[in-house]
Order: structure tokens, then sequence, then C-alpha cells
């Protein structure tokens, strides 16, 4: 596959991605008012630096959240738009989605086991590893086409 049709499916691809994640964050507020559910916890058993620490995990998780949507949002829309994706900003556009994956695991895992008193650890933390990776290949990439527009 050449550059030119590489960076066509890259575009129409972060297109579909793009309109896919717009569409799943609308569905997800939607469908969050409905039932009336109760989210509030109870930290009466709880020590107050247990309820300081479960505040904050809480914050880091809605806040690593918002962010990584806010960053996979830019990233989309700055492959959609640009020639080619190694540029310095998709490099840390992705590292930063990357961490922003490991804090949310670390953060929830952190608030259930203050919660529930139960450890609980997925793979989401993998996921943000792996993105990490991805940033790194994409730096060295950013690299390689460097040399390659300079000896042309």
């Amino acid at each position: 596959m050449d550059k030119k049709q590489l960076t066509r499916k890259i575009k129409r691809i972060s297109h579909i991605s793009l309109i896919a994640m717009v569409v799943y964050v609308v569905l997800n507020i939607i469908g969050f008012f409905p039932e009336k559910r109760s989210y509030m916890l109870n930290f009466k058993e709880h020590s107050l630096p247990g309820n300081i620490t479960g505040a904050i995990s809480l914050a880091a998780v809605f806040f690593c959240a918002v962010a990584g949507f806010v960053t996979a949002f830019m990233l989309l829309n700055d492959l959609s738009k640009k020639r080619t994706p190694f540029t310095l900003r998709i490099c840390n556009l992705l590292r930063n989605l990357g961490v922003y994956f490991i804090i949310i695991e670390i953060a929830k895992a952190v608030f259930i086991f203050i919660v529930s008193r139960e450890i609980r650890i997925e793979l989401f933390w993998f996921t943000g590893l792996v993105l990490y990776a991805f940033s790194l290949v994409f730096r060295h990439g950013k690299r390689l086409q460097k040399q390659s527009d300079e000896t042309l």
C-alpha cells in the first residue's frame, strides 16, 4: 500500500471513529438520566483518610475520563485532517491518552478497594501501555519520515 492510499485510509478510519465516539458519548449521556439510580456512596463505615483518598481517586477517574475523551477527540480530529500521522502532536496525544487510561485503572482500583474492600484490577491499564508504546512507534516513524524527507 503506497503512502497516499495509507493516508486516505487513516483519514477515513479517523472520520468514522470520530463520528462513532460522538454518538457513543451522546448515547451515554441520554442513557444516564432516565432511571433513578443512587450513586451516593455510604462512607460512614470508613475512616476520614479513606474518605479523602476515595474522593481523590473518584475525582482522578472523572478528570482522566473527561481528559481522555477530549484527547481522543483531538487525536482523531488531527488524524483526519493532517497529511501524515507522524507528527509530534499526534505522538504526544497518543502518549497522554495512554497515561490517562493507566491513571483511570489505578484510581478505579483504589476507589473500589476503599468502598468495598475488594481488589479488582482489569486490563484497561494494558490498553494504556499499548497506546503509550504506539506513541513511541509514531515518534520513531516521525524521525524516519524526517530522514526520508531530507534525503529526497
